[in-house]
């Protein structure tokens, strides 16, 4: 059976940060990945309560709902420099994120598009 565990590692392994996340937030990352998979591809049951999923589920299926639990992660991290760009206040100013916000962006387009390329390849494709 396929634990939490195994695909918070898997989200673990695509960035580093001295930031500790909080279990919390974790675990509607997976959420949301689990649902994105549900919705691109097929059924996968996860419960909430204990934490598993109902079945095993693949290596392929762990990475690619790491790679979207980091879709999330890389969606909240681009909204925060965003407002945190043009902040001025008496005593600070933080005008110059334009960097930041850049890379965050560039960094979430080309996840995107290896996340394309791993549900395209998890899919059954039948050619009439």
């Amino acid at each position: 059976m396929t634990t939490r565990d195994n695909v918070i590692s898997n989200f673990h392994t695509e960035f580093q940060s001295p930031t500790v996340l909080p279990d919390g937030i974790e675990d509607q990352f997976l959420i949301k990945a689990v649902g994105d998979f549900q919705l691109d591809l097929y059924p996968i049951s996860y419960s909430t309560s204990t934490k598993d999923f109902e079945e095993s589920i693949s290596i392929s299926e762990e990475i690619l709902l790491g790679k979207l639990m980091y879709k999330h992660y890389l969606s909240r991290e681009l909204d925060r420099v965003l407002k945190l760009n043009n902040i001025v206040g008496k005593d600070i100013s933080l005008t110059s994120m334009a960097g930041s916000k850049s890379s965050i962006q560039k960094r979430y387009t080309e996840l995107v598009g290896e996340i394309d390329e791993v549900i395209y390849k998890l899919k059954d494709n039948t050619f009439y």
